[in-house]
């Protein structure tokens, strides 16, 4: 894990000027780091690829996240595809929870 702060990371995350693979590093620290709040932002972020909204999404997946994920599906507002991803990622947590 690198030394980089939550806003860092977020920074790094929508640096379009940034690697790929930094941008996708940034993210997963994110995770690694149980920061659920800066990853539902990135996910509700409309201007951010696609790509790096699904990874995040798919960071919240987790028991120390479920609440976020959670708050995502029930007041949105996400696309269509996103929400239907988060919804499907929440029943699996949940069922994993049980």
């Amino acid at each position: 894990m690198s030394s980089r702060t939550p806003k860092e990371c977020v920074d790094l995350a929508v640096d379009e000027s940034a690697s790929k693979d930094r941008r996708e590093d940034a993210v997963q620290e994110l995770k690694t780091a149980n920061e659920c709040d800066e990853l539902e932002n990135l996910v509700r972020m409309d201007d951010l690829d696609d790509r790096y909204r699904e990874q995040a999404l798919r960071a919240l997946a987790t028991p120390q996240c479920d609440s976020t994920l959670r708050e995502l599906v029930e007041e949105g507002p996400l696309d269509e595809s996103l929400r239907e991803n988060a919804t499907e990622l929440l029943r699996k947590v949940e069922e994993n929870a049980e």
